[in-house]
């Protein structure tokens, strides 16, 4: 019951699979043995993907709650003493600046509880890779995961000393187009700057610009001395301190943006999940 209903969840045997941690035949193997006991097809199986049949939608509820009774009996083994890993996906700036401090007070009350962090500047498909939690910036679009915010940021222009010394001239809101710029293709996808100063607004494509697919990439960069960048504060702030990047125009600044917890949006999800996820909603505003 338990595979039938990862199956519908995930859309086909392979992510069932790995939302279980067996095998696909495995899953195959298991859907054909329920088939058969009860004597009716279930699943209509195609090259990439299943559908219910008549039989299968109503079946579906009841599988489901088995599903879940699965997860509450390892609940019911681990209350008293919470264990087992967390698969965390997260970009690399995120992991370093926002979730790594978090770790290890948690880490303080559950021991046991342990992490595999997963660090990429992509948004990988969080079911084939068997993601518990992933920690995303705005523009999310994840079916069957719930979304909860936990920081607000927004975009400002920063750029190094040692770039700031190669211009001419002061940077102004006249001649900031022309300055080189390092552009984040995620967050401007069509190489377009986009920054306010209360009712006033600057738009413009850069005469000279370097595209990154990477948060870090563009961080590392404008250290670098290679040119304006519209960067995350929280991803910054240590640069900051140590010097490393400056603002620029700070009076003007760019689009905001929301921080959210991805998790599987069934009613329950492990323990050890939960708590992490508690943990971190009410840490949210310590950023």
């Amino acid at each position: 019951m338990a595979v039938f209903a990862a199956v519908v969840k995930t859309g086909n045997f392979s992510r069932a699979g790995k939302l279980l941690g067996i095998s696909r035949p495995a899953v195959s193997a298991q859907i054909q043995k329920l088939e058969e006991s009860l004597s009716v097809r279930l699943i209509q199986r195609t090259t990439r993907s299943v559908s219910l049949t008549q039989d299968g939608a109503r079946l579906l509820p009841l599988a489901e709650s088995v599903l879940s009774s699965l997860i509450d009996i390892d609940d019911v083994l681990t209350r008293d003493k919470p264990k087992g890993p967390i698969r965390v996906t997260a970009t690399l700036d995120i992991m370093k600046s926002w979730l790594a401090p978090k770790l290890e007070a948690f880490t303080l009350q559950y021991p046991d509880i342990t992490f595999d962090l997963v660090m990429t500047d992509q948004k990988i498909d969080l079911i084939e890779n068997q993601i518990d939690l992933a920690i995303r910036v705005s523009r999310v679009n994840e079916q069957d995961f719930v979304a909860r915010p936990v920081f607000d940021d927004q975009l400002a222009i920063y750029a190094s000393p040692e770039y700031l010394d190669t211009l001419l001239e002061p940077i102004t809101e006249q001649n900031l187009e022309f300055c080189r710029w390092i552009v984040l293709e995620q967050l401007m996808p069509n190489r377009t700057v986009n920054v306010m100063k209360g009712d006033e607004t600057l738009r413009f494509q850069p005469s000279r610009y370097d595209i990154v697919n990477s948060p870090s990439m563009l961080n590392e960069l404008v250290v670098a001395g290679r040119g304006l960048g519209c960067l995350i504060y929280q991803n910054v702030q240590h640069l900051l301190k140590e010097g490393k990047v400056v603002p620029v125009l700070p009076e003007w600044h760019g689009d905001s943006l929301t921080c959210y917890l991805l998790y599987p949006s069934r009613q329950h999800i492990p323990m050890r999940l939960r708590l992490f996820i508690d943990y971190l909603l009410e840490s949210r505003d310590k950023i």
